[in-house]
């Protein structure tokens, strides 16, 4: 395999950073990934001007955003599409990508991590570090005393949005409901950007069974509780039934640290 595949800058729990696996995934598109740590803020402002992964590099060069990479594929790589072939649905489409990434993303994000933060910010800290190597979770807890602070002011994360935040993704999971066709998806008859990018910014809440990189921890019984909660919503059913069918497996490309060959995930 040639080095120059495509390079994905990733964080693994992220939410925004799932939704662009699952389109290279979907496409079938051979990868590469590289992990970032903590540090990653002055990485992707070296690359872009702007500290905000996902970052991926095509043909050397960076494309930062969920929404212009998945844009930037289909326009390279159209088939499986994700965008719709009809215009008018291609557009609503495209509305509910920008609804969910700009109401649910960040809301899913707080309603997990500001009560891992109240609760046990060690935890929060390994949950943060998840799919990385240990080394990211030791170099993270040093900063242990600024990183919670650091963290939600980053996210524009507050202790007295959090009932707003829970109700914004229950609001996104009606909205889900609301759109739904009788194909089983949100636009038309077949698998789109909408349903992908729903399903992928629930992911790290839900925990699908064929999420790529799962938790590795307990989480408090609180948080268990809210995700009981949910999952009486028909949303949620919906979500990991769009991972059971369209998830599929990785086509991240690794690097043989003994041979250098590459090989498929």
């Amino acid at each position: 395999m040639s080095m120059d595949l495509p390079l994905l800058w990733h964080i693994p729990l992220s939410h925004f950073n799932e939704k662009v696996r699952w389109a290279l995934d979907f496409k079938n598109i051979p990868h590469r990934r590289e992990c970032v740590g903590a540090d990653y803020l002055f990485k992707a402002w070296r690359a872009t001007g702007h500290g905000t992964l996902p970052i991926l590099f095509l043909d050397g060069q960076p494309i930062r955003d969920s929404t212009a990479i998945i844009a930037e594929l289909e326009r390279r790589y159209g088939e499986p599409a994700l965008y719709p072939k009809d215009e008018r649905q291609r557009r609503h489409a495209l509305e509910l990508e920008d609804y969910f990434d700009d109401k649910l993303g960040p809301s899913v994000r707080a309603a997990i991590i500001l009560p891992l933060f109240q609760e046990n910010p060690d935890l929060a800290l390994r949950v943060l570090t998840t799919g990385m190597p240990d080394a990211a979770y030791r170099n993270l807890r040093r900063l242990r005393r600024v990183f919670p602070a650091f963290y939600r002011f980053r996210h524009k994360i507050k202790a007295q949005r959090l009932q707003q935040d829970r109700a914004d993704v229950a609001n996104a999971l009606d909205r889900i409901s609301h759109e739904l066709k009788p194909s089983g998806y949100l636009v038309g008859e077949t698998f789109s950007v909408a349903d992908l990018t729903a399903a992928a910014l629930l992911g790290a809440l839900l925990q699908p069974p064929e999420l790529q990189y799962p938790l590795a921890v307990t989480l408090p019984d609180s948080l268990r509780q809210y995700w009981e909660d949910l999952a009486r919503h028909p949303a949620v059913q919906w979500t990991l039934e769009m991972y059971r069918r369209h998830r599929g497996s990785s086509a991240e490309v690794r690097r043989d640290k003994t041979t250098g060959s590459a090989k498929s995930v």
